[in-house]
């Protein structure tokens, strides 16, 4: 049996997919700082193909623990899930860096952190993958035409970095047949994307195990739309 571990899996993305998976017959451990104050993700876990593990990705002690309880267990696939989006202090004159420096602790820091404690487990793995969730919104080429979802200084920056850590990763890991793959999950229908958004989690995430479907190592170092199109950095 494959297994994933997701990080932020109590809600929006992270949730679906680990719904995505345990009904695909994958063993899921499912990652949040509080997992049981999920209802949702506590209904999901009394599937015996989920477990959840409390994960603050921002916080060195948590991770180590997450590391020693998973021990030596292979991951086949790592999703780095973990973000927030902070709404407040992104205007010129009202700008917030206690929040810039908190998006960085968790957007990028987090991920590498995660990435870093667990990826000897992903090599002990027969599929050897990690995912890393981005944004077109940390996209520089197409500022443009993502404006008009607001400055968003900090989680923009934030995004930004981690598609080059992740880059940097995925050199690093390659002799290892390690692939990192960073994508663009669209503008979903989650707490933070809105109801207004044009995709639902549903269709972002089979966008994206779709084209997980596909060799890793051919996958490696890319940065994809959920479609599977290629985004520009």
């Amino acid at each position: 049996m494959s297994r994933v571990l997701i990080t932020g899996a109590n809600r929006g993305l992270g949730l679906e997919f680990a719904r995505q998976y345990s009904a695909n017959g994958w063993d899921v451990i499912a990652t949040a700082r509080n997992p049981k104050q999920s209802q949702e993700l506590e209904r999901l876990a009394k599937s015996k193909s989920v477990s959840l593990e409390a994960l603050d990705v921002a916080s060195d002690d948590s991770v180590k623990h997450l590391a020693e309880v998973l021990n030596a267990r292979p991951v086949d696939l790592l999703i780095l899930n973990s973000a927030i989006f902070t709404r407040d202090g992104n205007k010129l004159g009202e700008l917030n860096f206690a929040g810039w420096r908190e998006s960085f602790e968790t957007n990028v820091l987090g991920a590498m952190r995660v990435a870093e404690a667990l990826i000897e487990n992903v090599a002990a793995s027969k599929r050897k993958q990690i995912v890393a969730i981005s944004t077109g919104m940390g996209s520089l080429q197409t500022l443009g035409t993502t404006i008009g979802f607001g400055s968003a200084y900090q989680y923009r920056s934030s995004k930004a970095a981690l598609n080059m850590a992740m880059s940097i990763l995925a050199k690093e890991v390659e002799p290892q047949g390690i692939s990192v793959l960073i994508f663009s999950p669209g503008w979903v229908q989650t707490d933070m994307g809105g109801p207004n958004a044009a995709l639902t989690p549903e269709q972002s995430i089979a966008g994206m195990r779709k084209v997980l479907d596909g060799n890793p190592m051919e996958l490696t170092g890319k940065f994809l739309s959920y479609d599977g199109s290629t985004w520009p950095w």
